[in-house]
């Protein structure tokens, strides 16, 4: 549906006063409200909306920007994009039309990234603003020429905004191997789970330095290992990486989530509702979209909050977790969708590499117990989510911050989406947005709950971008009275979304490249928030300032708190880590009697190995000692690798084979 910006500036005024609180943080420089911007305000407007202020080359572009100018950043970056055209000279100070903000929105979006997704036009230089008018919003003619106010700026730039991250890119996938590449499906490999021994059984010949690709299925991601021996059926391997797959490789497209492959945090086990399924399942954490999940988990003797259950039901994931004492959560994430645009190159490298992911994230969090204070963080899960056919997945893993102090019910939802876009010359573009927040909060004390979710994009085991962001809402409510006196009853409520974020936190392809391609960022906190409400009550009646202590009586009724500071107890939380036990397979296959080192590839920062602790949740089956895992008798069973503080675990199946027994009555000679 087109959007009249002209015709709705009134109406979203106040919209835009919220969002020109966290877009505007370049100080004196920037324009006064309503008045009209220079071409440097915009520009640093809408490099700070998109997310353009990392840069590789050094020198300034223009003669007249000095690297003293405050939008230095964004000017180098928007230009260093091609989403600016001078040349020589900017002159930053000249007021700008509509015609130059259109032009230049269209830019940031991406002409090319554009003609990638499902439009009926193909977008160039000479139809920028046709193209906004049709696809963004509607402009009137005679609007073209004149000067552009902040406020218009604000609203124009959110609307592109709002388009960009919403593209849907058309699917393509195009590959070159490498001479050594063999295409296999993956029931035509089997891998023993030491990480170095493997089954191929589909009867064609292999030989030392082959490289078996195993096409994504709908059970688990692709990946690829690199034949180090062979003998007969049986082979040896080392996990290939993406430069001993692909010369080529072009991936773009635009994906829901649809199977998703759950590893549950500390304690969480898995069941099937329908049993008839068990056999057909190979990886103990893959989770069928048509059936139920139940997770439990016991309260520990720390009394501190626990998750209470998990469910999948089509792209939405829910966690439960309750609190000893009355306290209760649930954080669903759903409607996650991942567009990405990837170009490598065996000899060019990481040519650009754009991922997006959004997704609708729901907070319920209550707490009855008044008399106890209680805090934590939480973690979850992971889900992975296979990108279509291509090699490439998403990682979301989920940790909550809570905290409780007093009786305290909350509902809270929100729309986040987060973009890393990488281009060979240009650098990191990044940028995150939470849309639609809503919250219900009712307390006689205080409450935080942050979901926080990491969105990892991958190829091959390897990790080519990283986001991360923290959202959620703090709540906070405090009651002064004055029992044997003649001073008012005081309650008051501060209520805030935080919203921080990081690119690339931990190590991947692109900070390989450049450390530059590695940033993180407070958008919103109790002072800046765009979403945020301070309520005073005297003797149930709202007012503007506390009057406590000044002799005056209440009288008027206002709408908000004023500016008066007010001190507040607040949960303070250590920075989420995310980490995973990553194993060679998640599903070991071993004849009875027979013994086999469970592949460990990598652990959490912080960790190591060798203090690993290992659970057989049948030790009929198979036994398990140091990760040696022995097999005891035939059957199936999972096996759970945890490190010792139990923040981080992963859960692997184990099938022991009856012996075979030639019944045919054949006799050798």
């Amino acid at each position: 549906m087109k959007r009249m910006l002209c015709r709705v500036i009134s109406v979203l005024l106040i919209l835009s006063l919220f969002l020109s609180g966290c877009s505007k943080n370049k100080g004196d420089k920037a324009a006064d409200e309503g008045g009209q911007l220079t071409k440097e305000e915009w520009i640093g407007l809408l490099g700070d909306k998109f997310g353009y202020n990392l840069y590789e080359n050094e020198e300034p572009f223009f003669s007249d920007v000095s690297v003293d100018n405050v939008h230095f950043d964004n000017i180098q970056a928007c230009k260093e994009w091609g989403i600016l055209i001078e040349e020589g000279a900017l002159e930053p100070e000249s007021k700008i039309t509509w015609q130059y903000a259109v032009e230049t929105s269209v830019r940031a979006i991406g002409i090319e990234k554009l003609n990638l997704s499902n439009i009926d036009i193909e977008v160039s230089e000479n139809n920028l603003k046709e193209f906004f008018t049709t696809n963004i919003g509607e402009i009137a003619q005679e609007t073209w020429n004149m000067e552009l106010s902040e406020t218009d700026g604000i609203l124009l730039l959110a609307h592109a905004y709002d388009y960009a991250m919403n593209l849907t890119l058309a699917e393509r996938y195009e590959r070159t191997y490498t001479e050594a590449v063999k295409e296999v499906k993956a029931e035509d490999v089997v891998l023993k789970g030491d990480g170095v021994t493997a089954s191929v059984t589909n009867g064609e010949n292999y030989q030392e330095g082959d490289i078996l690709y195993v096409e994504p299925s709908q059970d688990n991601p692709a990946y690829a290992i690199k034949i180090d021996s062979v003998d007969g059926d049986k082979v040896t391997y080392q996990l290939a990486e993406m430069e001993d797959v692909f010369k080529e490789l072009h991936v773009t497209g635009t994906f829901e989530a649809g199977n998703i492959s759950i590893e549950p945090a500390e304690g969480v086990t898995i069941s099937m509702s329908n049993q008839n399924q068990a056999a057909s399942i190979t990886n103990a954490s893959y989770i069928s979209t048509d059936a139920a999940l139940n997770h439990t988990l016991d309260q520990n003797e720390d009394g501190v909050m626990l998750l209470t259950g998990l469910n999948m039901q089509g792209d939405t994931v829910n966690f439960d977790a309750n609190l000893p004492g009355g306290g209760t959560v649930n954080v669903s994430v759903s409607s996650i969708k991942v567009t990405t645009d990837v170009d490598y190159g065996l000899f060019k490298g990481l040519k650009k590499a754009d991922f997006t992911v959004s997704m609708n994230d729901q907070v319920v969090a209550s707490y009855s117990k008044s008399e106890e204070r209680s805090s934590g963080q939480i973690p979850l899960g992971t889900a992975t989510i296979p990108l279509g056919p291509t090699p490439l997945t998403a990682e979301l893993s989920l940790v909550v911050n809570l905290g409780f102090d007093g009786e305290a019910t909350l509902t809270y939802s929100s729309t986040v989406v987060a973009n890393a876009n990488y281009r060979q010359g240009c650098g990191l573009a990044s940028s995150v947005n939470n849309q639609n927040a809503a919250c219900d909060f009712h307390a006689k004390a205080t409450i935080t709950a942050e979901p926080t979710v990491k969105a990892e994009l991958g190829c091959l085991g390897g990790k080519i971008a990283n986001v991360k962001v923290t959202s959620g809402v703090v709540a906070v409510a405090t009651i002064d009275a004055d029992l044997l006196g003649d001073e008012p009853t005081c309650i008051d409520i501060l209520m805030w979304v935080p919203l921080r974020w990081a690119i690339n936190e931990d190590g991947c392809i692109m900070t390989a490249i450049s450390d530059k391609l590695r940033v993180s960022s407070v958008v919103w906190d109790a002072n800046s928030s765009a979403v945020k409400q301070h309520f005073h009550w005297e003797d149930l009646v709202l007012v503007d300032a506390c009057t406590r202590g000044t002799g005056e009586e209440v009288e008027t009724e206002v709408v908000e708190e004023g500016d008066q500071p007010y001190e507040y107890t607040v949960f303070e939380f250590e920075e989420i880590v995310f980490g995973s036990i990553r194993v060679a397979s998640q599903v070991i296959h071993l004849s009875e009697e027979e013994t086999l080192r469970i592949g460990v590839l990598s652990v959490p920062g912080g960790y190591d190995i060798g203090s690993l602790r290992y659970v057989a949740e049948d030790p009929s089956v198979c036994s398990v000692s140091d990760g040696v895992v022995t097999a005891q008798k035939p059957g199936t069973t999972q096996l759970q690798i945890s490190t010792p503080d139990g923040k981080f675990q992963v859960f692997l199946s184990v099938f022991v084979e009856e012996p075979y027994e030639d019944t045919s009555g054949f006799q050798s000679l």
